[in-house]
């Protein structure tokens, strides 16, 4: 007798669960309200200089509907790895003025790698279960990497809500976590969707030193420190110095003050904790690398999504800043 959705619902809970992903969830194929958010903020030029985030081809809905990816999939199966740790943070041990901060996500092994890779086994054993039994080739696995929308999705599929910050909360992970998702055939009950649990607390909101926030649950790319020191192709034209503090690659500070990652535990994956020269690194030890000794430094590393001079440039500017 074939197995119903409720049934193979938790059977691929518990695949991901013995794999080693920290969350799972279930939605269908279409992203709610979040998406509706997410179409607003871009028309108000608030994705900035990312142009992947605008592409023409949304005008059709494909960030709305997974089925405008895989046409085949019937489920999305959200997952979640956490990457907290107990290296101090920003605000809890600030960086000294010749020390840059590298945000948490980019401390250890690029995430990309490590995920997908689980997310490969996953779809892997999919295949192998006769209470599941597609092939893995019927499956596609995103990890930040195409047109699906993870938060908008993971809070559809139970595993948390976006905060105030546009993160996703999940009440005892807090919002340290890498999202992956499956598109899959696979008929699964789904899960009910997240709540809000923000309250009226706006510390994320408030401790931004660029006021990136222009309303709660908007982020104004443009202004922010992770958009300047990882995406902008000249950093230096579009940074603040005053207001971008240590930070030399992205930024945590609406992470570090919420309320919701006081109790987070350290991350069970050790490839995702912080390598020891990645934690306040020395701004003179990041200025002059040349591509190749950018790539020596930084060892399959998420901080590879900037370059060399880029990340030069801007552990420049703010020793220069210093030293006035």
């Amino acid at each position: 007798m074939a197995a119903d959705s409720h049934t193979r619902a938790r059977r691929v809970k518990e695949l991901a669960a013995e794999i080693g992903f920290d969350a799972c969830g279930i939605t269908g194929c279409e992203a709610g309200d979040a998406y509706l958010r997410y179409r607003e903020q871009m028309a108000s030029g608030y994705g900035a200089d990312m142009d992947w985030l605008h592409e023409s081809g949304d005008t059709d809905g494909i960030r709305r509907d997974v089925r405008r990816v895989h046409g085949t999939a019937n489920s999305v199966v959200v997952v979640a790895c956490s990457y907290a740790s107990d290296v101090p943070g920003y605000l809890e041990e600030p960086p000294a003025p010749d020390e840059g901060w590298i945000a948490r996500y980019a401390q250890g092994k690029d995430y990309h790698v490590h995920v997908r890779k689980m997310l490969v086994r996953l779809v892997r054993a999919f295949e192998g279960d006769p209470e599941l039994g597609f092939k893995s080739t019927d499956h596609r696995v995103f990890v930040d990497t195409g047109p699906v929308l993870e938060k908008a999705f993971a809070q559809q599929a139970g595993l948390g809500w976006i905060g105030k910050n546009t993160l996703l909360l999940h009440r005892s992970l807090g919002s340290w976590l890498f999202l992956g998702v499956v598109l899959t055939p696979l008929e699964l009950a789904p899960d009910a969707a997240g709540v809000d649990h923000c309250g009226s607390c706006t510390r994320c909101l408030d401790v931004c030193p660029t006021d990136a926030f222009p309303a709660p649950y908007v982020l104004d790319a443009r202004r922010c420190i992770a958009t300047w020191t990882i995406e902008s192709d000249d950093p230096p034209a579009v940074i603040d110095p005053k207001t971008l503090g240590q930070h030399v690659f992205g930024c945590d500070l609406c992470q570090e003050v919420c309320p919701w990652n006081r109790k987070a535990p350290p991350s069970s994956h050790g490839p995702l904790l912080p390598r020891p020269d990645n934690i306040r690194p020395a701004l003179s030890s990041l200025q002059g690398l040349d591509e190749a000794a950018f790539r020596r430094r930084f060892p399959k590393s998420a901080v590879r999504r900037t370059n060399g001079p880029r990340m030069g440039a801007i552990a420049a500017l703010i020793k220069e800043r210093n030293e006035r």
